[in-house]
């Protein structure tokens, strides 16, 4: 994705590359591609990208807080975030570690089980585990709340009812998927996800003004 004019970088960010910017003020270029030298924010203009000195509040993120971020991986029952950090309220929350969700496990049925219950008179043996959506999927960009601040990593849930997906592309064709009858849906190759979905799917100004509450 590219860099967008006025973000909020640090040092070591990369901001370019020299096939499209000329480096300007407080960046530097290692192998054809421009860096960051400070804190502060990108301005770009005709072809050239500095980094200015904003002086920010900066904060750690913490737990309770809403927090947005990219699934990366899908290792077994634990989904992995790359999260963003958050510019509200003239404070800068910096993710200086990824996010992990813990997903449900599947539940066991039984013989005679209807809807999930358990039926008493008819005991058996275990059936197979039933295979239920995942809240999320690789490549989601997701709204989460810290449930847990760990050494390595932040624990996230996506219980809360404005948590979920909040941006998707196709697995097959990278189309922008739309929600359909309450799932996820490609036009293009009509593949169809079901998901958890945050009802700020697709409104970023209104993520906006959900974070700006912390």
């Amino acid at each position: 994705m590219a860099i967008e004019n006025g973000s909020f970088v640090l040092p070591g960010d990369k901001i370019g590359v020299e096939e499209e910017f000329v480096s300007g003020t407080n960046t530097y270029v290692e192998n054809g591609e421009i860096f960051s030298a400070i804190i502060g924010n990108v301005g770009i203009s005709e072809g050239k990208i500095s980094v200015s000195n904003q002086r920010h509040e900066i904060k750690n993120m913490k737990r309770g807080m809403f927090v947005v971020g990219k699934v990366t991986d899908d290792v077994r029952s634990v989904m992995f975030v790359k999260l963003d950090n958050i510019h509200v309220n003239g404070v800068e929350y910096i993710a200086l570690k990824d996010g992990k969700i813990v997903m449900p496990k599947p539940r066991l049925g039984m013989y005679g089980d209807r809807g999930g219950g358990f039926d008493r008179g008819r005991r058996g043996p275990p059936q197979p585990a039933q295979k239920e959506p995942k809240m999320c999927g690789v490549g989601d960009v997701i709204l989460a709340r810290i449930q847990y601040d760990d050494p390595e990593i932040y624990t996230l849930s996506l219980e809360d009812n404005e948590s979920g997906v909040v941006y998707s592309e196709c697995q097959m064709c990278s189309n922008y998927m739309q929600i359909v009858d309450g799932a996820l849906y490609c036009n293009n190759c009509r593949r169809k996800e079901r998901r958890k979905i945050s009802p700020l799917y697709g409104k970023p100004e209104a993520i906006k003004e959900l974070l700006k509450k912390y």
